[in-house]
C-alpha cells in the first residue's frame, strides 16, 4: 500500500458515516493511481447504489484530506463482497408493511412527458405511462410496452423515471449481471430489496431473459411482489408477451392480466412536427416550408431514422451545401431504398418459402433429408444475423438443446449446399443495401 493510500484510509476511518453508509463503504476497494482516487467495486449495481448514497461524501473527503479532485469507478468482479446484513439491507431500503393503509404520497413531476414527441403511433403508451406515474399500482399493472427498435420505448421508460422520484429503472444486462453476481456471491437480498425499493420498477429489453429460467423466475416473482404490495412494474420487449419463447407461462399470465400495448413507428405527422420544430429551435433557416412536406413524405420506421436525418441536416446546413439540393437527393434515395428486416421471423418465413416447408415442419421432429436440410440453413442463418444464443435458437426450434443446435450449426457449416444458400442470401442483401 502506498503512502498516501495509507494516509487516505486512516483519515476516511476518523469520518462519521451512518450505519448504512459504513455498509456501502465496506464494498469498496481504494486504489490512488496517478493523483486519482480509484474506487473499486464488483458490479454496476454496487457502482449505482455507491454513487446515490456516499459518492459525494468520498469526493468531499478527498478533495479535503488529499486534494485529489478525481474518483473514478473500477469495475473489477474479483472483488469480494461482505456478507449482506439483512438489518443493514432494511434500514437502507425501509417499506411499509403490506397491509399499511396510509396513503402514500408521492413527488411527480409530469412536465416531463412534454418533451416527448406524440402521435397516434404511441399516445396509449404514454398515455398509461402518466397513469402509473400518477397512481402507482392502481391501474396497468404491470404495464407491458412491446415494439420494433428505435420507435422511442426506452426514451419512454427514461421519461418515466425522471417524472417521480420513487422508480428505478434498469436494462436488461444490469438486470441479469447484478441477479447472477447476487448468486454467486450469495448477496441475492441486496438486489432484491435494491429494486424492491421503489414504487415504480422500469425494466428494459426483456426479451433478453429468453431462455433463462433462474431470472425469469425472478421477474415472475418480483412482479407478484409489486403487484402484492400496491406498486407498479413496467416491463418493455421488442416482441410480444405471447411470442417469449422459453418464459414460465405463469409469468405470461402476469403480464396479460395487466395492460399491453405497443408503440408503432413515428407517423408522417410526428415527422413534420419534429422537423417543424427542429427548425424554429434554428431560426427558421434550416428548412423551407417546401423541404418540411419533401421530408415528410419519406416513410420513416423509427426515432433513430429521424435524428439520423435532422442531424444530416444540421451538418450539411453548417458546411454550406446548398439544403434543397441535398434534400432532393436525400428524398429520392430514402423513398427507394428498401431493406430486409433480419427478425427471426424473418428468416424462419426466407427458409420455409425457400425449400417450400412449412415453418411448423422444420420447428418439429421431422428428419427428413429435406426438413433437415432446411434446418440446418435457418440456424446458420439465425446465428450470422441475429444475436439469438444457440439456447435462443433452440427455443424457436421446438425447445431444442444447445447441443443440437450446436450440432445442425456445424452440419450447416460442413454443407456445400447451404453455404450456397447463405452466399445467395447475403447477396441479395447487399444488392439491397447498395441500392
Amino acid at each position: 500500500m502506498n503512502q498516501d493510500l495509507q494516509i487516505f484510509r486512516e483519515k476516511i476511518s476518523q469520518e462519521e458515516f451512518s450505519k448504512t453508509e459504513t455498509y456501502w463503504l465496506d464494498q469498496i476497494d481504494f486504489q490512488i493511481v496517478d493523483g486519482d482516487l480509484n474506487i473499486c467495486i464488483n458490479s454496476e449495481f454496487v457502482k449505482s447504489s455507491i454513487e446515490k448514497k456516499i459518492y459525494k461524501k468520498l469526493l468531499s473527503i478527498s478533495e479535503k484530506i488529499s486534494g485529489i479532485h478525481n474518483c473514478i469507478f473500477v469495475l473489477d468482479p474479483s472483488i469480494k463482497l461482505k456478507k449482506v446484513d439483512i438489518q443493514t439491507i432494511t434500514d437502507s431500503y425501509p417499506e411499509k408493511p403490506i397491509n399499511d393503509k396510509e396513503e402514500k404520497v408521492f413527488e411527480v413531476d409530469l412536465s416531463v412527458f412534454n418533451n416527448l414527441l406524440t402521435g397516434s403511433s404511441n399516445n396509449l403508451a404514454i398515455t398509461a405511462a402518466k397513469n402509473v406515474v400518477q397512481n402507482p399500482g392502481s391501474r396497468f399493472n404491470p404495464l407491458f410496452i412491446h415494439g420494433k427498435p428505435g420507435v422511442g420505448k426506452t426514451h419512454l421508460l427514461k421519461t418515466m423515471e425522471e417524472s417521480s422520484r420513487s422508480s428505478y429503472y434498469i436494462d436488461s444486462e444490469s438486470f441479469l449481471e447484478s441477479y447472477v453476481s447476487g448468486i454467486k456471491n450469495q448477496s441475492i437480498d441486496l438486489f432484491k430489496n435494491k429494486i424492491r425499493s421503489v414504487d415504480i420498477l422500469l425494466i428494459d429489453d426483456i426479451q433478453f431473459f429468453m431462455g433463462k429460467k433462474g431470472v425469469s423466475e425472478e421477474l415472475f416473482h418480483t412482479i407478484n411482489y409489486f403487484l402484492n404490495n400496491n406498486k407498479a412494474v413496467v416491463l418493455v420487449s421488442d416482441q410480444k408477451p405471447q411470442d417469449l419463447l422459453g418464459f414460465p407461462e405463469r409469468l405470461i399470465s402476469r403480464i396479460l392480466n395487466g395492460l399491453v400495448t405497443d408503440i408503432e413507428q413515428p407517423s408522417s405527422e410526428m415527422f413534420k412536427e419534429f422537423l417543424t420544430k427542429t427548425n424554429e429551435e434554428n431560426d427558421n433557416n434550416l428548412l423551407t416550408f417546401s423541404n418540411i412536406e419533401d421530408l415528410s413524405n419519406i416513410d420513416i420506421s423509427s426515432f433513430r431514422d429521424i435524428n439520423g436525418i435532422v442531424n444530416s441536416l444540421v451538418l450539411n446546413k453548417q458546411t454550406g451545401v446548398n439544403n434543397s439540393d441535398y434534400i432532393t437527393g436525400l428524398v429520392k434515395n430514402l423513398l427507394n431504398k428498401n431493406t430486409f428486416i433480419l427478425t427471426p421471423e424473418y428468416l424462419f418465413d426466407y427458409v420455409s418459402n425457400l425449400h417450400q416447408i412449412d415453418k411448423k415442419l422444420i420447428a418439429s421432429k421431422n428428419r427428413s433429408l429435406e426438413v433437415s436440410a432446411a434446418r440446418h440453413l435457418l440456424v446458420v442463418l439465425m446465428r450470422k444475423h441475429t444475436d439469438l444464443s444457440l439456447t435462443q435458437i433452440g427455443l424457436y426450434l421446438g425447445n431444442r438443446s444447445h447441443s443440437t443446435v450446436l450440432s445442425y450449426l456445424n452440419k450447416g457449416k460442413n454443407s456445400a449446399v447451404v453455404l450456397k444458400e447463405v452466399n445467395s442470401f447475403d447477396n441479395k442483401l447487399n444488392m439491397v443495401e447498395a441500392s
